[in-house]
């Protein structure tokens, strides 16, 4: 056992995506972790001072799209890349346990996003479902290159367990820059300062919530994370109104941080991550082609060192330097638009119940 679950949250915003990026990112832990678990957050964004979500996420349009990731999920994990699904709908029970044992009850049922509409449930529910001391943990739109036979949440855990602080740990966010250009090596080019280096890598004091090995165990020290300053903050944003609820990296980091705890970023080269920060059709086109050349370690020279993805850039070195097809890839290309005739098992108030049940067994054991 390797006492590690492999989480990944899924929401309507990813159906364009999905089906192509979490198999591979599934199939890099494939072997060290215990259980690959999605929280599929089936919920719509509540209102906040910035977001009026029946502007930008209309209900029936958006009903729609939860049916689709649904299937997607189903899918996934037919084909082996997840082994269980929880789905999360308004009023679920899981969203006030998990936000009861995160957040001391301080935030309200339906306040599943952040306020920038975000997804903030997920996150704490994905902490909360795993049965592992360990949560391995990505955003689907994550593309990660990890050299053949290496993985770095191994590691991650290995260098965390020598370290009592170490609460978790990242690959390096961006791709190797060269060291022709003159800098001290770092996590990225785009970072300002470099942060303090110490045995395996560098110590952050910020927990991305895009990619993160976490360790639970360490966490539930410092539970809820609203304690002290950050409750009183959180008390603030919210009767004022100003960026109410906040995002969970902000949440997760603050308490972190005050607790003397860090994030370990390996400085190792076999592993690194790109992250999209838009997603328009030109990219999900061109995203296979883009994971086959992360696959191999091939990116466009100006994109080393940079987190996000410069999609023109990445046009211009597709164009020239075609990376080589993997076996299988064509098939994750059309994961989303095949077997369309099969029956797949969308949630029903029985299986839900079942997972009401599941859930409650879930927090019992962890209380």
């Amino acid at each position: 056992m390797h006492n590690v679950t492999l989480q990944i949250n899924l929401s309507p915003g990813d159906i364009t995506y999905a089906g192509i990026t979490v198999p591979f990112l599934a199939k890099a832990h494939q072997a060290n972790v215990d259980e690959k678990l999605a929280i599929v957050n089936c919920c719509r964004p509540q209102k906040t001072k910035i977001v009026d979500p029946d502007k930008k996420f209309p209900e029936l349009e958006y009903s729609y799209q939860v049916k689709e990731i649904c299937i997607i999920a189903e899918k996934l994990k037919r084909k082996g890349y997840l082994d269980r699904i929880v789905y999360l709908y308004p009023g679920d029970s899981l969203i006030s346990l998990a936000y009861h044992k995160y957040m001391g009850g301080w935030l309200r049922i339906n306040d599943t996003h952040d306020y920038g509409g975000g997804g903030l449930i997920p996150y704490f529910a994905g902490l909360a479902a795993a049965n592992t001391r360990y949560v391995l943990h990505y955003d689907p739109d994550m593309l990660l290159y990890q050299a053949p036979g290496y993985d770095w949440s191994v590691e991650a855990k290995h260098l965390m367990n020598k370290q009592d602080k170490i609460i978790s740990a990242s690959p390096r966010i961006s791709p190797l820059f060269s060291k022709e250009q003159g800098v001290a090596d770092a996590p990225s080019l785009h970072e300002g300062s470099v942060p303090t280096p110490v045995e395996g890598g560098w110590q952050n004091s910020w927990i991305s919530g895009r990619c993160y090995f976490l360790d639970h165990e360490k966490l539930s020290k410092y539970l809820p994370l609203t304690q002290g300053k950050a409750l009183l903050e959180l008390l603030a944003v919210k009767y004022l109104n100003r960026g109410y609820p906040k995002a969970f990296e902000v949440i997760l980091s603050n308490r972190t941080k005050a607790a003397g705890c860090w994030r370990l970023d390996l400085n190792s080269q076999q592993a690194w991550l790109l992250h999209p920060k838009t997603k328009p059709p030109r990219y999900i086109e061109l995203l296979p082609d883009i994971i086959e050349a992360v696959l191999q370690g091939q990116v466009p020279p100006k994109q080393r060192g940079y987190a996000d993805i410069n999609l023109s850039i990445w046009e211009e070195f597709l164009a020239t330097s075609k990376p080589r097809h993997y076996a299988n890839t064509n098939q994750l290309k059309q994961l989303d638009n095949s077997n369309t005739n099969i029956n797949i098992n969308l949630p029903t108030t029985e299986n839900l119940f079942s997972q009401e049940v599941e859930k409650n067994q879930v927090f019992n054991k962890q209380e």
